[in-house]
């Protein structure tokens, strides 16, 4: 009996160039910290228009890194969104920074800009601020807005562009360009945009954040003469923090590259598969859908619908399942950062200060969308949407 065939909700686009490129890289003779590496950086550095890019295992180590390199610590806050994963969090308890939730804005799934300037001119008594907005769904955050938010000269900023590589702001600079940031981090796990399998970087236009971030990657050893407190030797480098390894393989940047040259291509049939859906979806009851205002400047990484399960006497679980069983997976993103449990041990229940976010939560669903669809995959997929809610 034939496996039925799933359309899941992401999946990576793999071709025999890619294939033949990761094939070159396994037959050379550096498997990782080789040329490939400072390769894709710079190629990643020219698609965005920015100074320095430094790539990492994970995208999680790029976060992880980004915090580390702005010196977040014990007294300092960060703001975010809780509509992402996890890392974006993570990465700044795990310098043992307090992170600040805001609500959302619900035509865009990302953190409500009041908020954000309502906890920037409320200053904490000691420690600096950092703001980490989420690209969410790879809709690009207002960032000239933030920037104009900004009166501290030790406040940083960082970019969660996870689901963003290939997006642009309002003004058409590309997301990663660092123009109102001091940071942004990409991922490339394999739903994202592009992939390297697993992966990510980090880019700047900052000299000093560039060379901390790439200390941090490689446990952080120094070689450098200009940053040693020893004498300088050919032989010679210090361990000057404890980090960790966290560094790209020429494998993941050959696979990275080959996939970059088409990033553009993969970001235009993506707007053109969320057309397609926003035209099948019009006027639908109860269904609700981000704004189309900023479309032609999103590399889109999913596409998410908000489905009003109260009024349509229907249960999520129940509506996945039926999906599920006519062939189409789709997914939650995200559950609140605030109700899973490290959070509700930490700092309580909370989720009554985040009505968007709660209304959100309770009606988002991900519907399929990669590179590899078609107009005829999402036609199906809006039948048995449409067939199974009503």
């Amino acid at each position: 009996m034939a496996k039925k065939k799933i359309l899941s909700y992401g999946k990576p686009s793999i071709n025999a160039d890619d294939i033949r490129e990761v094939t070159k890289a396994l037959e050379s003779t550096s498997l990782t910290r080789g040329p490939k590496v400072q390769e894709f950086e710079d190629a990643i550095a020219r698609y965005c228009g920015v100074k320095h890019a430094v790539a990492f295992s994970s995208g999680t180590a790029a976060l992880m890194a980004t915090c580390h390199a702005a010196n977040m610590g014990l007294h300092d806050r960060f703001i975010t969104t809780p509509n992402t994963f996890v890392a974006t969090v993570g990465a700044g308890i795990s310098c043992k920074s307090t992170p600040v939730f805001v609500d959302i804005d619900l035509d865009t799934g990302n953190l409500n800009l009041e908020q954000v300037h309502d906890n920037l001119n409320n200053p904490s008594t000691r420690g600096k601020d950092v703001v980490i907005p989420v690209h969410f769904s790879g809709i690009a955050v207002d960032m000239q807005r933030i920037q104009k938010m900004i009166t501290k000269p030790d406040t940083i900023v960082i970019e969660d562009a996870a689901h963003a590589l290939g997006s642009c702001y309002s003004d058409g600079e590309k997301v990663g360009s660092c123009e109102y940031s001091d940071m942004t981090m990409f991922s490339f796990h394999p739903v994202k945009n592009i992939t390297t399998g697993e992966g990510g970087v980090v880019t700047t236009n900052n000299d000093a954040l560039s060379h901390r971030l790439k200390r941090f990657r490689n446990n952080g050893i120094e070689r450098d003469a200009n940053y040693l407190e020893g004498p300088s030797a050919p032989w010679y480098y210090e361990v000057q923090e404890i980090t960790g390894n966290y560094n790209f393989t020429d494998i993941q940047a050959a696979l990275g590259l080959s996939q970059l040259q088409r990033l553009d291509i993969m970001v235009s049939k993506r707007r053109a598969l969320v057309a397609t859906y926003r035209e099948m979806l019009k006027g639908v009851p109860h269904i609700r859908l981000f704004t189309d205002e900023f479309d032609s400047h999103t590399a889109f990484h999913l596409f998410v619908v908000q489905i009003d399960f109260q009024k349509l006497r229907i249960n999520r679980s129940d509506l996945m399942i039926k999906l599920m069983d006519a062939g189409i997976g789709t997914q939650l993103h995200y559950i609140p950062i605030y109700r899973h449990p490290f959070f509700t041990r930490k700092y309580g229940d909370i989720h009554e200060y985040f009505p968007h976010m709660e209304r959100y939560y309770s009606q988002a669903l991900s519907l399929p969308l990669f590179y590899d669809m078609d107009d005829e995959d999402v036609k199906n997929v809006v039948y048995n949407l449409k067939s199974a809610i009503s």
